[in-house]
């Protein structure tokens, strides 16, 4: 379905390299060459960007990759979208562009923001189940994003508190050396708290005119791609969002304000069907379910809109080429 571009992953090689890791090795075994890698144009699937951090972790032996990843991406790394936060004027200007555009950068997250009487609360939450890269993937965005806000405002910090959206993992140490503020985990959100009093403080960088070129460029980058992005990746990304069972076709339709018919018609030009995405969806919900629950593989059939457990192994079996007990057993011996 929907590719992701390879920023990032840019700098996950680095890191290896850094660790003396076989980056050769890692290549290869992800079927990659170093030329894709720095091409800013490259994309991979998300099963390929899922597989390319996992195997970083086990060649690495460091679960700990995600923060570390973080810790080296500097403004330069965002593109134009970390021009326009550095010559933001203030710190609310800036923040309000990393939610704006961030998806420019990367399309599995969404920056929201509210605010109280004296604080901001920005809130990361992911826009599709990460499944096995959620740790390192949402350990890189915090620690970035931080990263950022603490580049732009030096001399007067502004993020006061960190809520993680998980229980603590071996290396929970790292957190409050690497932000340098309290740290809680098992919290409902994964969140970062800045002062109401930094938000409209003048940043030194600051730089009107080089602001509104680098947010046009945005703009026009995240229209061009939102054009690029096929109303089959629309849909898959809708469906994975909502909740189970999944929407008919007509409640799926009314959604992109389209009768059933011209969207089916839509999917045909597109190589592709209703009945197909929810295939994919389901497939990819499966396999989260099977890959980090103990729950029982009736309840995720139940789950999934199958009345008959035996039709969920078989489709199971058709989608993945083994069953369901066989790809949990599989991954638990990984």
């Amino acid at each position: 379905m929907q590719l992701l571009p390879v920023f990032y992953l840019n700098q996950v090689y680095q890191q290896l390299r850094l660790w003396e890791c076989n980056v050769d090795i890692w290549l290869a075994h992800n079927g990659l060459m170093l030329e894709q890698l720095q091409d800013p144009h490259f994309q991979v699937s998300f099963d390929d960007y899922q597989r390319l951090i996992t195997s970083a972790i086990h060649l690495s032996a460091r679960p700990d990759l995600g923060l570390h990843v973080g810790s080296r991406i500097g403004i330069n790394t965002h593109g134009m979208m970390g021009f326009a936060i550095l010559n933001s004027s203030t710190l609310k200007q800036a923040v309000d562009t990393l939610k704006q555009f961030i998806n420019t950068r990367t399309p599995l997250v969404n920056v929201n923001t509210h605010e109280t009487a004296s604080n901001m609360v920005i809130t990361l939450q992911a826009i599709q189940p990460l499944g096995v890269i959620q740790q390192p993937f949402m350990d890189a965005l915090l620690v970035t994003i931080a990263n950022l806000l603490q580049q732009v405002t030096p001399l007067s910090p502004a993020i006061s508190q960190v809520n993680l959206g998980f229980a603590a993992p071996a290396y929970w140490q790292q957190y409050s050396a690497l932000l340098k503020v309290p740290v809680h985990f098992n919290q409902a959100s994964t969140q970062l708290i800045l002062t109401q009093a930094s938000l409209n403080q003048r940043l030194d960088m600051a730089d009107p005119s080089s602001f509104v070129q680098a947010k046009q460029w945005c703009i026009n980058e995240l229209k061009k791609l939102n054009l690029q992005q096929s109303l089959s990746d629309k849909l898959y990304q809708y469906l994975l969002q909502s909740p189970m069972p999944l929407p008919s076709l007509s409640d799926t339709a009314t959604h992109f304000n389209m009768t059933p018919r011209t969207l089916h018609r839509h999917l045909t030009q597109q190589q592709t069907s209703y009945k197909n995405i929810v295939a994919s969806v389901n497939h990819h919900i499966a396999k989260q379910y099977l890959s980090q629950s103990n729950g029982s593989i009736k309840q995720l059939a139940y789950q999934l809109g199958y009345v008959d457990v035996a039709n969920f192994r078989r489709a199971f079996k058709r989608w993945q080429g083994t069953t369901p007990s066989e790809y949990r057993q599989q991954k638990r011996v990984k």
